[in-house]
């Protein structure tokens, strides 16, 4: 995507998600101790999952002539997606 705004405004898709985030997510599963390795690893899944589910979500939206993304386009995606 060059020259797209996301490159324009410094978009790091690592940043997406705080390390604090990804440590709640595996501490609601159970984690007593996590490694700095497994939240970024865990990060960067669910980084490459949310990107994969917000391009079909966008596609979805295009194709029925919109340009918002409304819930059922998530819906959608996420079907397709398991």
């Amino acid at each position: 995507m060059a020259g797209s705004i996301q490159e324009k405004r410094g978009f790091d898709s690592l940043k997406m998600f705080s390390d604090n985030s990804i440590k709640k997510v595996l501490k609601s599963a159970g984690a007593i101790r996590i490694s700095q390795k497994a939240v970024k690893k865990l990060k960067n899944i669910v980084k490459e999952r949310a990107l994969i589910i917000a391009k079909k979500a966008v596609k979805n939206a295009e194709y029925s002539g919109r340009k918002s993304v409304k819930e059922k386009d998530i819906e959608e995606a996420t079907k397709t997606e398991e």
